[in-house]
């Protein structure tokens, strides 16, 4: 038994379905009902029923949804007594380097004692996992439309504005500027090797009806910039990232129409971290355009 097969069931019953409980959490279905079914059979008798389409407790369903919720809350006071001054941030590996800093920056003014402990993840989903079961303080997570994640078992969000991604494009490369989508079926590409980033660009060219040209495939930030600095190919990146650390041998391409995300705040709402707190105080405004 752990903690994720815990919320995994808590968003069923919240949710009613396994769909939407799926949806909230960005989890595939068939994970969800995997460990919902492994949790069962540890328990020993059946947690859910269904009337319908809805999934409803049953009487151990219930008790053992009850215990979950306080032992997330247990979580939480568990956390509060180490050290306030800690503060660890999920993110995957592109927002830690175009939006923490500015995340930090906030916190440092804060809380100048402040000590951050950044971890890298793949995906929103990894985030928001590490968020719920107590093992990061904060998340930061990309989303194409604002409040996509599910407030479920005391999660909450905060919009930190949008995210531009622009293209790092070789001096030697000729690019229409700004680029029209279409554009980039003649241009050589670096993108990501695999894991979330990857899916998310395959997607997009999917739906542009693109084949794009890949001349490199690496899940290292750095390479990219590297490979686009050499004159390999163009390299997609943050726009705020991409004019304070400028690449040599580069120049900043935007879209047209501009390509934009969502860029929010994950953390949990009876997380008693002062640093936490000090930290949600000092994004009265979005620090992202």
């Amino acid at each position: 038994m752990n903690l994720q097969q815990l919320h995994y069931l808590a968003a069923v019953v919240e949710h009613g379905t396994m769909t939407a409980a799926a949806r909230a959490l960005h989890v595939s279905q068939p994970a969800l009902g995997r460990a919902v079914r492994a949790l069962e059979r540890e328990v020993g008798t059946p947690l859910l029923a269904s009337e319908g389409k809805r999934l409803y407790p049953t009487p151990a369903g219930l008790a053992v949804t009850s215990h979950a919720r306080a032992i997330f809350g247990h979580v939480a006071d568990i956390l509060s007594l180490g050290d306030e001054r800690e503060l660890v941030l999920a993110a995957t590996p592109t927002l830690g380097a175009g939006t923490a800093p500015r995340l930090l920056r906030v916190l440092a003014e804060r809380c100048p004692t402040a000590t951050v402990l950044l971890e890298r993840l793949d995906g929103p989903a990894e985030v928001a996992a590490v968020v719920r079961n107590g093992q990061a303080t904060a998340g930061i997570v990309e989303v194409p439309s604002p409040h996509q994640f599910s407030t479920a078992d005391g999660l909450a969000t905060l919009s930190l504005g949008r995210r531009e991604i622009v293209l790092l494009c070789p001096d030697g490369i000729a690019v229409t500027a700004p680029l029209p989508h279409q554009d980039l079926a003649r241009l050589p590409l670096i993108v990501p090797a695999s894991g979330y980033r990857r899916s998310q660009f395959d997607a997009w060219f999917s739906s542009l009806g693109l084949r794009p040209r890949i001349v490199c495939q690496t899940d290292e930030r750095l390479v990219w910039e590297q490979m686009a600095g050499s004159g390999l190919g163009c390299a997609f990146t943050d726009r705020w990232h991409a004019e304070r650390a400028p690449a040599p041998g580069t120049r900043i391409v935007h879209f047209a129409p501009p390509l934009h995300t969502n860029v929010e705040l994950l953390y949990r709402k009876d997380n008693p971290s002062r640093t936490l707190q000090a930290l949600l105080a000092g994004l009265e405004q979005p620090i992202m355009s």
